[in-house]
């Protein structure tokens, strides 16, 4: 498929609020991710995907020019909603009122997580950082990022054009929450200047 007619079919698919496939990997032509597409522009798409066994795994902000193949309304899409029928989830959209059409989607979805708070990834190639959104314009969004156990550390800045992947509330974001609240709990144990340690 060509760009331009992705573009219209994920535009057509948004507008439905469909189920869909996504193939991305031109190494991996079974590789796909699955799910509710909910916003198209003319080059991000941002879909609620799914678990292969039907469960609601987060949200992810993808290039259009990394979308090879779209399939909808195939047994695999339809074996997915009877799934997630079964486990009881609903699906919520990420936007409880959509972006107006000629606004950034990419660029709504950060500043929507940095107004909610929400803790976010970006990968870029082979690399791939976890923070909160500190500013976003039209050209760059500026992280602060986590170390590995979950404490904030730097900011750093990225390039909107370079993001290939965004991703919101899945098990890597929700994994940095829990060790944040971790820290959190072990700070607010920490004796004070002064003070004697707790004991049990």
């Amino acid at each position: 498929m060509n760009n331009g007619y992705i573009t219209y079919m994920l535009r057509i698919l948004a507008a439905q609020g469909a189920l869909a496939s996504v193939y991305t990997d031109p190494e991996d032509p079974e590789g796909f991710s699955a799910g509710f597409v909910e916003a198209a522009d003319g080059s991000h798409v941002l879909m609620c995907d799914l678990t292969p066994w039907g469960q609601i795994e987060g949200w992810r902000v993808r290039r259009n020019q990394d979308v090879l193949n779209v399939l909808y309304g195939e047994e695999y899409e339809q074996r997915l909603g009877m799934l997630l029928a079964h486990h009881r989830q609903h699906h919520r959209p990420f936007f409880a009122d959509l972006p107006a059409e000629d606004t950034d989607l990419l660029l709504s979805v950060l500043l929507e997580c940095r107004s909610r708070g929400e803790i976010v990834s970006i990968i870029e190639g082979d690399d791939m950082v976890t923070g909160r959104v500190v500013e976003a314009n039209g050209l760059r969004v500026k992280l602060r990022i986590f170390d590995f156990f979950g404490r904030e550390a730097e900011e750093e800045t990225f390039t909107l054009r370079e993001i290939e992947l965004l991703e919101v509330a899945t098990q890597e974001e929700q994994m940095y929450g829990i060790l944040e609240e971790m820290e959190r709990e072990r700070m607010t144990l920490l004796p004070r200047d002064g003070e004697e340690p707790e004991t049990t």
